[in-house]
This record gives C-alpha cells, sequence and structure tokens, in this order.
C-alpha cells in the first residue's frame, strides 16, 4: 500500500492525480492538502508514503519548503509535479533538488509516470522502517482477559526487548490498566485528547506513566464522563503519533465494535482477538471475526487467542472452539486463580519466575504474538498455526514459521 499525501492548490491538479492514482489500483491511495501549513499539522499523526507538492509559486515557494523540511524534519520523499510551461522551470528544479526534493512529474498528471516514481521512491527506501507498529487487542465483551492479554503482552515486550513499547489503554470508560500495573497516573488519556492540535512524538514520550518494565502506559480516563470527550478522529491522531513515538504501540481496547473501536483497527498492523469457551462468547466472537473479514483484517493479520479455558458442563473443547470459529487457536490458556492473585498485587503474572502454568503460557503466547507483530514490516508470508503440547514448548523457539499455540499446566 503506497499511501500519497499532495499539496495542491489548483482544482485541475487535483482531478489529473485523483484519475492517475484510480488507474494504479487499490495498492495506492491519495489524500490532500491546501496549503504547507496544514501538511505540517497533517503530519504529527500521519506518515504518508510519499508527498506531492504542486510548484507554482517559483522560489519563494522553494524557501518555504526548504524551511519546513529543516524545521519539521520532513523525512518522507518529496516529489515536486511543474507545469513544462512554466517560465524558470530548469531553474525550478535545480533548486528543489538542493532542498531536498526527490523526484519530478510533468502535467498533465499520468498514471505511467506516477507509477515509474513509486517504483524509484521504494527502490530506495531502507529495508526497515522507522514507524513503529501497532498491536491491537480487541474482544466483544468484558471479562474474557482482553486488558490481561494485552497488559502482559506489553509488559513483555519492554522487558525483554530493546523496544520502545507504549501501552494504550483504550477502554475508555472501564480501563483497568493502571490498577493492573500498580501505577498512579497524573496524565490519561483524556488530557492528551485535549492537546491533540499541538501533539508530537517528543510530548507523548514526555507524559505518560512509566512502569518498571520500562513499559510506558498512556492510561484510561478515570470517569466515564472524561471518556466521552475521545471520539475516532481523536483516537486516529494519538495512534499515529504513537506509532511514530515507539516501536511498538499495543492497544486495549473497549469490548465494543463502535467507531472508535473501527479507528483502532485502522491503525492496526496485527489484531489480537480474545475469547473464551463459553458459548454466548463464542456467538460474539464468530461475529466479530466476519467484521474482521469484511475489513480485510484476515486471517495472516490476526490472532485469536482462547483464554481462560475450563472444562465444565456444556464448554466447548479447544477443537470444538477452532471448528466452531473457523480457524485455529494460536493459544490456549487455561483458567488459573494465580492471574487473579496477580491482578490483586498490581504485579503481571509474566512477570513471575515461575517457569510452569499460566506465567509460561503467558511468555509463550507474548513471544508468538510479538514475533507475528514484527512479521508485518518484513512482509512476511502468513504462517499456518497448529496446537503445540506442553512438552514441545520447552524446547520450542517461536517464529512465524512455527506457531506458538499453548495450553498451560496446572
Amino acid at each position: 500500500m503506497t499511501q500519497i499525501l499532495a499539496v495542491i492548490q489548483s482544482g485541475s491538479l487535483e482531478v489529473e492525480l485523483k484519475a492517475a492514482v484510480s488507474a494504479l489500483g487499490e495498492g495506492t491511495t491519495l489524500n490532500t492538502c491546501p496549503d504547507l501549513a496544514s501538511l505540517v499539522s497533517r503530519l504529527r499523526h500521519d506518515a504518508p508514503d510519499m508527498l506531492i507538492v504542486e510548484l507554482c509559486d517559483g522560489s519563494d515557494q522553494i524557501r518555504e519548503w526548504q524551511h519546513a523540511i529543516e524545521v519539521h524534519e520532513i523525512a518522507c520523499p518529496i516529489i515536486g509535479i511543474l507545469d513544462d510551461e512554466s517560465e524558470g522551470t530548469d531553474e525550478l528544479l535545480v533548486e528543489s533538488i538542493r532542498v531536498g526534493f526527490r523526484d519530478f512529474l510533468r502535467r498533465p498528471a499520468s498514471a505511467g509516470e506516477l507509477a515509474g516514481v513509486i517504483r524509484r521512491i521504494d527502490k530506495a527506501k531502507p529495508e526497515v522502517s522507522s514507524r513503529g507498529r501497532l498491536l491491537a487487542v480487541v474482544s466483544t465483551k468484558g471479562g474474557v482477559g482482553k486488558s490481561t492479554i494485552a497488559i502482559n503482552t506489553a509488559v513483555h515486550a519492554a522487558a525483554t526487548t530493546n523496544q520502545r513499547v507504549l501501552l494504550v489503554d483504550a477502554s475508555l470508560q472501564l480501563g483497568v490498566s493502571a490498577s493492573l500495573l500498580n501505577l498512579t497516573p497524573t496524565i490519561t488519556i483524556a488530557d492528551i485528547a485535549s492537546m491533540q492540535d499541538r501533539l508530537d512524538a517528543t510530548m507523548l514520550r514526555e507524559v505518560t506513566t512509566q512502569h518498571e518494565s520500562g513499559l510506558h502506559v498512556l492510561p484510561a480516563p478515570p470517569t466515564p464522563a472524561e471518556a466521552s470527550e475521545i471520539d475516532d478522529t481523536c483516537m486516529s491522531i494519538i495512534l499515529g503519533v504513537a506509532k511514530s513515538a515507539y516501536d511498538l504501540v499495543i492497544v486495549d481496547s473497549f469490548p465494543l465494535l463502535d467507531a472508535t473501536t473501527l479507528a483502532i483497527l485502522d491503525r492496526a498492523d496485527h489484531v489480537c482477538v480474545v475469547t473464551e469457551n463459553v458459548v454466548p462468547t463464542l456467538t460474539g466472537t464468530a461475529a466479530m471475526l466476519k467484521t474482521l473479514d469484511q475489513l480485510d483484517v484476515g486471517t495472516p493479520n490476526r490472532t485469536l487467542v482462547l483464554n481462560r479455558h475450563q472444562r465444565c458442563a456444556g464448554s466447548l473443547s479447544a477443537a470444538e472452539v477452532e471448528q466452531q470459529m473457523g480457524e485455529p487457536a494460536a493459544a490456549v490458556i487455561k483458567h488459573d486463580r494465580r492471574v487473579l492473585e496477580a491482578a490483586n498485587l498490581g504485579r503481571p503474572i509474566i512477570l513471575s519466575r515461575s517457569r510452569m502454568g499460566v506465567a509460561k503460557a503467558m511468555r509463550a503466547m507474548a513471544n508468538g504474538l510479538l514475533a507475528k507483530v514484527s512479521a508485518v514490516v518484513a512482509n512476511a508470508t502468513p504462517s499456518n498455526s497448529q496446537t503445540l503440547m506442553q512438552s514441545e514448548i520447552d524446547h520450542a523457539s517461536l517464529s512465524e514459521d512455527q506457531p506458538f499455540t499453548q495450553t498451560t499446566a496446572e
């Protein structure tokens, strides 16, 4: 997917670019803004693959862009587009190259020429993206352990890797991240929402609350009333800035498929769907999986976790759950009272030194999720998840080619 942001004033040029992008197919998208000021504001929360700039104001415009590139650290490739009939075209090209423009298009804009520019830019891109990845943890109802999965995965990532990791508690009305981590935050996501117009990566890193594991946390607001100020646009802006400020962002979402959750899914690189082997919960999960299919979040981009698994009258086995869902459960974690004890103490179970039971299963699950999120950047091919026996986990190394499904031992 190539995301293009164009700074244009001419209505006819906008028509030309839209026609050219449309001819390239669904893999290319185009957004526009009218001037440099609006572009700078937008770049605070968006990261296009390419900027297209209409060159129509001569040297003064080039000097303005030079200032913006230096002050605002505009890093994405900038492509100039100009009319051959304009005066001083050659001089303008030389000046543009000197300040950092990477390539040029001629009017009228054509799909063939635009495709050539995209190929040249893609070829020159570094192999590793500087943009962070986002893992969204979702469910259709509360009480299935969604927050436990999100928090333990985030803590594990922060404690065992050299990545900058942020946990966003987007369960806005029922957020429990601060409590489960024994934190007393002074700033929540509601405070960030009030400063969204000036929010940038540096500011976000400064206002988050830090856990002893090294994890940065953006907690949910303390009251439902404050949560009402956060809509889907605000959430999208915050997560966009978060992906530029951190290597990994993990979002604990609200168990409701509303506009705000859709904004989270739109920003997500991978989605973890948490469920349990209770029939009403599974009915809702099946509906969510169908919705994710409609949103183009297919099985390669999502992971099903069967949490709080227990055997009782009428409950389904892990195999039966997989059959009903139509896809494998990448992790099966048994119900364990020690998870509740850890929640009461504000210390995630994954930090336990235990090499057995639920702590071990949580680590296996977290490692698998992190491997899948990392594989998004590497454009890895999707894996076929299978269930590993408990004895196999002891010696197994987790990778995309070796799935990470796990059951715990009591």
